[in-house]
């Protein structure tokens, strides 16, 4: 795969939240005053006393990750470091350690690992690793007390509460009542401005959950409570576009955003109280286009940072969606097409880019797409999963991590060096028709306009029943006028699943495959010379995997260039 860079290449306390609210030209104002010993008095000002378990965890946890907990090992992210209470090296910001593993240690998601290990030490562990965090971190830290993080924290401290409790001292709800009261202060200071995307989901459902476990400590966490449900119903009613998708475009952001809303509903069911209906219909909406991204094999598609992860979390977060509706064939405002037939899947990426403040981890792997035979994955973009290393990370947003065309080793939208896109892919267009069981797509995009004066189009076509996927992409000049920059290289890619095997064919005319289940495909093209090359997938969790690309390579002349290509399914 081609990682070059150059260019566009692939490259008081209301004083206090006043001004904890400023932008980011005031970050260093903001760090030293939440550091104060002012701040951190005002998070102690009207400590609740009363507390009421809200909503205990019932999601599945890992009892293996949680056996290596009681070890005195914590593992995340791809990485593993020592854990203990009352060590002298504390783990909670301990220097050298990467941020991730400190994100996911300080996250406390781990508590339901330890639980479900069964063992009559765990909850003893949990609560003395609870109180030794409480101990090291009263005073504020950006590493500890970051948004996202406090927001994990608070919503998995409230759902384990009465595990916690039931192996702590009697002085335990006490100092953790107090903890919890100042972290809600924290949190929703830091929330009163610059909330987006699913962070902002996470943040409203922590204090919703803090909110409804003080709510029997005074009408304030009662006032509290509705105007943090307004704010959440009102966000996920624009957030979550009208066809079911997130704002992020991100396979893996759909479920972690479906996941809250059916904790905030499970909360407030444990209350005696009913969800804004805005939340309810997010609910409806999200559930079925979890299910348009899902391939044959239960896992996840791999767009805008996506990997496939956990089959069995994915089920049950659909069950408890309670939505039966299946996946759509499209999602016309996100640009998402699906094509089905007989039992092969295609799924294609036929939208804009996420938009600003939306984008920092999008792809940009405009008219990409991935296909599934059965249950086996055959064709795919490389994806990336959670805790990879950065410079992975980084690369895996190229156009050429993608199976789409590359021209010139340039990404159709820019990558910045702050993460953010310019230059983006915009005005994609897709038609869409049928006929005999027969689905076309017609997908356009303007990435390379403004460098090559070049447009990208994509036509699919799958076979009624499923054995055939025939593709044309086609470099133009805008509007069929002479392309501005011509003699620039394509290539195709058609990155491959590593269970798949490929061999060159025809005197090097084709390319075979062979899926594990023995079933084979075939894949010739003209237009362009085919060949193999190396590529990596990343859609496994905590694994860099060696796999192959199919590449299709031309030039793009004056009056252009059209390449036709068919995957086809080899009986016998």
């Amino acid at each position: 795969m081609d990682h070059s860079t150059p260019g566009r290449a692939m490259d008081g306390p209301s004083m206090v939240s006043r001004l904890i609210g400023l932008g980011q030209g005031a970050m260093k104002i903001r760090r030293w005053l939440m550091a104060s010993p002012f701040h951190l008095l005002s998070l102690g000002h009207r400590t609740p006393r009363s507390f009421f378990a809200v909503a205990p965890d019932s999601w599945p946890g890992n009892p293996a990750a949680g056996q290596r907990l009681l070890a005195g090992e914590f593992a995340a992210q791809g990485m593993a470091g020592p854990v203990a209470p009352g060590s002298d090296d504390p783990p909670w910001r301990r220097p050298g350690s990467n941020p991730a593993w400190l994100e996911a240690l300080n996250g406390f998601a781990w508590l339901r690992d330890l639980r479900d290990t069964g063992d009559p030490v765990a909850p003893q562990l949990a609560a003395a690793l609870v109180d030794d965090w409480m101990d090291h971190e009263f005073s504020w830290s950006p590493v500890t007390w970051a948004r996202d993080v406090l927001a994990s924290r608070i919503v998995e401290w409230i759902r384990h509460y009465d595990w916690l409790s039931s192996a702590a001292d009697s002085g335990f709800p006490t100092r953790f009542v107090y903890s919890l009261g100042r972290q809600r202060q924290h949190l929703r200071r830091l929330s009163r401005k610059s909330l987006a995307g699913e962070e902002a989901v996470a943040a409203l459902k922590a204090l919703i959950y803090a909110d409804l476990a003080f709510l029997h400590d005074g009408p304030r966490y009662e006032k509290s409570l509705d105007q943090t449900l307004t704010r959440l119903a009102r966000f996920v009613k624009r957030y979550v576009a009208h066809d079911g998708v997130v704002a992020e475009r991100a396979p893996h952001v759909q479920i972690a955003v479906l996941r809250h809303l059916l904790d905030v509903r499970a909360a407030l069911a444990s209350a005696d109280r009913r969800a804004p209906a805005e939340i309810v219909a997010a609910i409806d909406r999200l559930a079925p286009m979890l299910r348009f991204f899902r391939h044959g094999d239960g896992g996840l598609a791999l767009f805008n940072g996506s990997w496939e992860s956990d089959r069995t979390l994915v089920d049950l977060v659909l069950s408890r969606s309670g939505s039966g509706e299946g996946a759509p064939a499209m999602a016309l405002q996100s640009g998402f097409q699906r094509l089905a037939a007989g039992t092969s899947l295609v799924i294609a990426d036929a939208g804009s880019p996420p938009g600003r403040g939306l984008d920092h981890q999008a792809h940009a792997g405009t008219l990409s797409f991935e296909m599934s035979a059965a249950h086996e994955r055959l064709v795919v973009n490389c994806g990336i999963y959670p805790g990879a290393p950065r410079e992975w990370r980084h690369f895996m947003r190229f156009t050429a991590a993608h199976s789409t065309a590359v021209i010139d080793d340039t990404n159709s939208s820019e990558i910045t060096d702050h993460g953010a896109l310019e230059y983006r892919a915009g005005n994609v267009l897709v038609d869409r028709a049928e006929e005999q069981g027969s689905q076309w797509l017609d997908m356009s995009h303007d990435g390379y306009r403004s460098l090559f004066g070049i447009i990208h189009r994509r036509r699919l076509w799958l076979s009624a029943d499923g054995g055939d996927l025939r593709g044309e992409d086609v470099f133009t000049g805008p509007e069929n006028q002479p392309v501005k920059v011509p003699d620039r290289r394509f290539i195709l890619r058609f990155h491959l699943h590593p269970a798949v095997k490929a061999t060159l064919a025809q005197s090097g005319q084709a390319v075979l495959m062979r899926l594990p289940s023995g079933r084979g495909w075939r894949l010739r093209a003209s237009g362009a010379g085919i060949g193999l090359a190396e590529s990596i997938y990343l859609g496994e969790e905590g694994r860099q995997r060696r796999t192959e690309q199919i590449v299709l390579v031309g030039q793009i002349p004056t009056e252009g260039a059209v390449v036709k290509w068919a995957l086809t399914r080899m009986e016998g």
